[in-house]
């Protein structure tokens, strides 16, 4: 059995992983020649709240970037080993509008290249080393195009899309070609014109706005009414935000990046105590264990009678 199977098992127990895969009625949009896919969300149904949440579902910061460079394909298979259940892209787009996995507009230091991505053709960018910078073992590694991304995804993880400028048709075809329709794609866009521009385009898109407080839900909203989780951080997160956020049927996913080391740890158990339902971070050793800690506390002892013979 693999991991994602694995995982769906796990949803008959754990009710908080079951409300994100609800399969919903499809319809179809075209932009510019592609065909997509695309769900209707109906009205939102409200979630649960687990104070702590203890199944938080867990994001990988451009792949496991500690354990390989940052956006290319074995930091995902790393997020795949580890059992992580989405995985956060930065996406760019070559001088010829390829799509590629790039999170910095230079390609220095993270490349052997230099200049910014989008001065090079598609082909220039494929034969740089986008490894050697992080360790020898990665030498040769390249910029992976969004088509191997989502290959490498496809039926192992979910996509958490940090689109770092607009979409573009490309885009859309790539999405829909590997089946990552609403019940496994959350949108980001580093700035909300891009989110509205792929909203504009892909009715229903299940895009992630910013929140900052409980009182700016429905205002929010009302800007982004297919919104299918709130991008909050770790240090502004409160329980009011959340529970209006699973009021609305929207989940929140929460940051805990750019963290002094000294306070991550206490960054991650307050957002798994405050009923977050997924984070984003860097360091799984702080994380993994922290988890592991908080699920052994809170585990209930059999009692004598329990016990078996």
């Amino acid at each position: 059995m693999n991991n994602l199977a694995i995982k769906r098992s796990l949803r008959l127990f754990f009710p908080v992983l079951a409300v994100i895969t609800v399969p919903l009625a499809s319809e179809v949009s075209v932009f510019a020649d592609s065909v997509v896919a695309i769900t209707e969300p109906g009205d939102k149904k409200p979630l649960p709240t687990y104070t702590p949440n203890l199944n938080i579902m867990k994001v990988a910061h451009r792949g496991v970037k500690v354990r390989a460079p940052e956006n290319t394909l074995p930091a995902i298979q790393k997020a795949i080993d580890m059992g992580y259940d989405y995985v956060e892209v930065d996406l760019r787009y070559s001088r010829d509008g390829a799509p590629v996995l790039f999170h910095d507009l230079r390609l220095s230091p993270k490349t052997n290249g230099f200049g910014f991505v989008a001065w090079r053709k598609f082909t220039a960018l494929k034969k740089l080393d986008a490894g050697s910078w992080f360790s020898d073992e990665f030498k040769g590694t390249r910029i992976p195009t969004f088509e191997e991304c989502l290959k490498s995804m496809q039926g192992r993880i979910n996509l958490y899309l940090d689109q770092k400028e607009s979409p573009k048709p490309e885009l859309f075809q790539l999405l829909n070609k590997y089946g990552f329709s609403r019940d496994k794609l959350v949108v980001v866009g580093f700035l909300k014109r891009y989110q509205r521009k792929f909203a504009k385009h892909y009715p229903n898109a299940p895009v992630m706005p910013w929140l900052s407080n409980a009182a700016e839900v429905e205002k929010v909203l009302e800007k982004f009414p297919t919104a299918r989780a709130f991008n909050t951080s770790c240090k502004s997160l409160t329980r009011d935000m959340v529970i209006e956020a699973h009021r609305h049927g929207v989940m929140i996913f929460t940051n805990v990046l750019r963290v002094k080391r000294s306070k991550e740890r206490d960054c991650m158990r307050r957002t798994i105590e405050l009923g977050a339902d997924a984070v984003q971070f860097d360091h799984p050793d702080v994380l993994f264990p922290l988890l592991e800690e908080m699920r052994r506390k809170n585990a209930t002892p059999l009692s004598s009678e329990e016990y078996p013979l």
